[in-house]
């Protein structure tokens, strides 16, 4: 029994591994770290990691923020802290957390001699805690990341956003420090034993994706896609130079100074142009689909379509092309500056107006589908069409880890066949039933680690149950 267990094993892992690229745990030769991402635009408006802190390793959930620099979540006996995926972090059970003193380097006030910080949002949302240090591993146990120490903010007060989000913090990774604190990232750098120093990407599907620090994972990359590299500023934040956007070959806006500023900022959920820019693209994409041949679809209210024929995937609706200082050209492709609402039929902008704000934020949405390269020691920023992983459930998420749908209540009939075979017979039937079960149903074989539970978002909403999912946590 213990050597059929050990075939059929192999079996699951090989099925499962068919059509898609292993995933990567770190190697001291690889000199890269990476990491699962978790969330999407609609039901949580932001991207997470997680990561392990402490002597002995506690679990939190982070927002990923490019946006801005502090890295921070709640500690027990916070005074006002929500109910996040993960438990408040408790301090006291790590033998290697110390609290950082008050002295000339303390940029921010003190409390009871540990230097404190306050850090507020421009959609309004703000927290507040105090600095302390601590071994942080990026990921989760299963990456094996190696541990280094960080600068880390353990949150006594959170307000709006914060304190009603799922996640449990913030990890931010612009290029400047906080209150003369060093970010993560730089922090990460550091250990230049394990990682090299200066460049990192993040891979964002529909659902999850992957956060790599030291490199870049090409396996993702589509056959046809070569990295476009746009040449870019890292003083403060991460900015780069549009200068046109276009459909189909139609010129909606050119010259750098359409655009003004222009911040990639994964913190950000839709993708923000100035008032000029978006009431052009909002026309535009109005005039192709509501003339012939159209796209497939009807408008629902303001900003929304609804997919006809059956259609549940924007694929009529025309590409947009952004061109960049330096040549390069991207595509941003309708499942991206479009998003799946609460139904399957109904697609929305993931685009919106800047206000009065002259300048463009690269959000969430235009970072959707492929693979972007943070390169800080060529200052330039690569973007490769990519199919990254996708994750749905986080592992503190209270929800079945596999993905339900026909079948899988057949799974324990075949690990009872596992248990009790013995004979060829058996065997021959488990493995059987394992391939059959496997290549029909298996939800584990549809993308990596991928899951299907729906979480509400309503956190994201006004008090009154209205708003749009975008949380807008743009640089503060």
């Amino acid at each position: 029994p213990g050597a059929l267990r050990v075939v059929c094993l192999v079996l699951i892992c090989s099925v499962c591994m068919r059509g898609r690229p292993a995933e990567a745990v770190f190697g001291d030769q690889s000199g890269v770290e990476s990491a699962r991402l978790y969330g999407n635009i609609n039901e949580y408006a932001y991207y997470f990691t997680d990561l392990l802190v402490g002597t002995k390793p506690q679990r939190v959930s982070v927002i990923v923020d490019t946006g801005s620099s502090l890295c921070g979540f709640p500690c027990e006996g916070c005074g006002h802290c929500g109910r996040h995926i993960d438990p408040p972090f408790a301090i006291d059970r790590s033998l290697s957390a110390q609290w950082i003193p008050c002295s000339a380097q303390c940029e921010g006030s003190c409390k009871e001699g540990v230097c404190t910080y306050t850090q507020s949002y421009t959609e309004g949302s703000s927290i507040s805690g105090l600095w302390f240090r601590d071994r942080v591993q990026l990921g989760d146990a299963l990456q094996q990341n190696p541990a280094v120490n960080a600068t880390l903010g353990c949150h006594v007060d959170e307000r709006k956003l914060f304190y009603t989000q799922r996640v449990n913090g913030i990890m931010g990774m612009a290029p400047h420090e906080n209150s003369g604190r060093p970010t993560i990232l730089q922090d990460l750098f550091v250990d230049r034993k394990h990682v090299n120093t200066g460049i990192f990407s993040m891979c964002l599907a529909e659902w999850g994706g992957k956060l790599s620090v030291g490199g870049y994972e090409p396996q993702y990359h589509r056959n046809d896609s070569q990295i476009q590299w746009i040449p870019l500023l890292h003083s403060g934040y991460y900015s780069v130079s549009p200068t046109e956007l276009a459909m189909d070959g139609v010129q909606i806006a050119s010259g750098v100074g359409s655009f003004g500023t222009s911040l990639v900022d994964s913190g950000t959920t839709f993708t923000y142009f100035p008032q000029q820019v978006f009431s052009r693209l909002n026309a535009a994409l109005i005039a192709a689909c509501t003339t012939s041949p159209g796209c497939g679809a009807r408008r629902e209210g303001a900003d929304c379509w609804r997919m006809e024929g059956g259609a549940t995937r924007p694929s009529r609706f025309p590409p947009l092309f952004m061109a960049f200082e330096g040549g390069a050209k991207v595509r941003w492709p309708p499942d991206a500056y479009l998003f799946q609402r609460s139904e399957p039929t109904l697609w929305c902008h993931a685009f919106a107006d800047n206000g009065p704000d002259s300048d463009t934020v690269l959000g969430v949405s235009w970072m959707l589908h492929k693979d972007v390269i943070f390169d800080l020691r060529r200052s330039q920023l690569g973007v490769a069409e990519a199919d990254c992983p996708e994750f749905r459930k986080a592992p503190g998420e209270k929800s079945s880890d596999f993905q339900v749908g026909p079948g899988v209540s057949k799974r324990p009939l075949v690990y009872t066949i596992l248990l009790i075979g013995g004979t060829g017979v058996s065997f021959l039937v488990a493995v059987g039933v394992l391939v059959w079960l496997f290549y029909s149903s298996c939800g584990c074989c549809s993308k990596e680690g991928s899951y299907s539970q729906h979480f509400d978002r309503e956190e994201h909403l006004n008090p009154d149950g209205s708003g749009s999912p975008d949380s807008s946590r743009q640089s503060p």
